[in-house]
């Protein structure tokens, strides 16, 4: 994979994969938890979300440069669930990439209510099928490199939406005798559980982690700390600001899309076009990983089950870190591939799987997500209970447990007296496994037992 995204361009690709329809809930998040613990919860979640970036930053080490991917650290860790892993991810970022669709079907009618030559009932597939025409060429792009210029339009978006809400707030569109109450703290726990994910799924960006980590320039470990701390801080800052702002605007009369409580206006349109803007612009960061996790699982079922196979195969695509290609990378990647040599040397069981995505199965596998994705967006006007499931399930995986479970694993494991930071950071990794399944635990309650879906 070629190398060559610098530090913005890396930094716009975290942003964008962070910040997505999660946002527009933070206000309707704050009247549950209230001013206080909605903050710490906000904070909380970044810490553990970016814990679980760095992990993967760290680990990325452990295979070779350019082919970082869950499913290629998974089989050199936890090898016999690597494809049930990618399986998940597959789900999960389809999934996501499908109620994107579905959102931009039900707001556009909102904001276009009527089109000549299109009865009114038509409106909602005639917007969702018009969403091809932006789409369909992005989606055929191969690397997240390619998104940038659109990841940054998404962004513009998602600023507009941010000043929107700063600006009613600060000119106090709804007089305080009309909006409802503002807590410090929340009036029941009850409400903490029912909107907990929200907060803690927005920070989900690991699934274009391993994707950035492989394109970027510079991918040490002092150079992606700083990456995905700044993208951290920048997130929860949006989070926090358009939470507290669309709060403090409605009180807890607030619902979970508060630009859709503004008065209707230019500026209010305007803002309704970026949340279109937001989504759209995130289908292909879902589907990205999606198509990576559905190739991963191809390949598994048609070589991995055969292991010589699998070892004698090399196709154009593969990098194994054989004499000749040693000697033509840079002093550099010289010493990347020498201490990735001796890591594979140290590490037992260590056998990196490089799954290749030739040309061809690019295209057919970028075809088939498309028709399944918007065969459902047009068929399925809504399937919140399975999404909710989904996310439950496959967001904690990505961003907590695979994370966690990596870094317990490999963290140290190249040498037989492991540093004291090293035992820090596996014990950490750990805690960050526990955190996931406690997160875990707690959505699908909400979802199954408090009957919110």
């Amino acid at each position: 994979m070629e190398r060559k995204a610098d530090v913005v361009s890396s930094s716009v690709s975290l942003i964008k994969t962070i910040i997505g329809a999660g946002m527009l809930s933070m206000p309707l998040a704050y009247s549950t938890d209230g001013l206080i613990v909605g903050t710490l919860i906000i904070l909380l979640a970044a810490a553990t979300s970016g814990f679980g970036l760095f992990i993967q930053a760290y680990v990325s080490r452990y295979v070779p440069v350019g082919h970082a991917t869950f499913f290629n650290v998974c089989s050199i860790s936890y090898p016999s669930l690597n494809v049930l892993f990618d399986i998940a991810i597959a789900i999960q970022c389809f999934g996501c990439a499908i109620s994107y669709l579905v959102l931009v079907g039900d707001l556009m009618p909102t904001i276009i209510p009527h089109l000549p030559f299109v009865t009114d009932e038509h409106l909602r597939t005639f917007f969702v099928a018009l969403t091809s025409v932006v789409l369909v060429p992005l989606l055929f792009l191969k690397n997240l490199d390619s998104l940038k210029y659109t990841s940054i339009l998404g962004l513009f978006a998602i600023f507009y939406m941010v000043l929107l809400v700063i600006i009613n707030y600060l000119l106090g569109v709804v007089p305080i005798e009309q909006r409802g109450e503002v807590e410090l703290f929340p009036p029941n726990f009850s409400g903490v559980f029912s909107t907990f994910s929200i907060i803690v799924f927005a920070f989900t960006g690991h699934q274009n982690m391993f994707s950035i980590i492989n394109e970027a320039k510079d991918n040490s470990l002092p150079s992606l700390t700083v990456l995905i701390n700044g993208a951290v801080i920048i997130s929860s800052g949006i989070f926090i600001v358009f939470g507290l702002c669309g709060y403090l605007t409605f009180g807890d009369n607030v619902s979970g899309n508060v630009i859709l409580h503004y008065a209707p206006g230019l500026s209010t349109t305007f803002g309704r076009f970026c949340i279109v803007f937001m989504v759209l612009f995130s289908f292909p960061l879902m589907l990205h990983p999606a198509r990576i996790s559905v190739n991963n699982v191809y390949h598994w079922f048609k070589h991995c089950n055969d292991k010589k196979s699998s070892l004698s195969s090399v196709t154009e695509e593969t990098r194994l870190l054989n004499d000749e290609q040693i000697l033509s990378e840079t002093e550099s990647q010289l010493e990347v591939g020498l201490e990735l040599a001796l890591v594979q040397s140290k590490i037992p069981g260590h056998e990196a799987c490089i799954v290749p995505l030739p040309q061809k199965r690019f295209v057919i596998i970028t075809i088939g997500l498309l028709v399944a994705g918007y065969a459902l967006a047009l068929s399925l006007l809504s399937f919140a209970l399975v999404l909710a499931v989904v996310g439950a399930t496959g967001s904690t995986a990505i961003s907590f447990i695979l994370p966690g479970l990596f870094g317990y694993k490999l963290i140290g494991a190249e040498t037989s007296q492991p540093t004291h930071g090293q035992r820090l950071l596996q014990s950490l990794s750990f805690l960050l496994v526990i955190w996931g399944f406690a997160v875990m635990f707690v959505c699908l309650y909400v979802i199954l037992v408090m009957d919110k879906y």
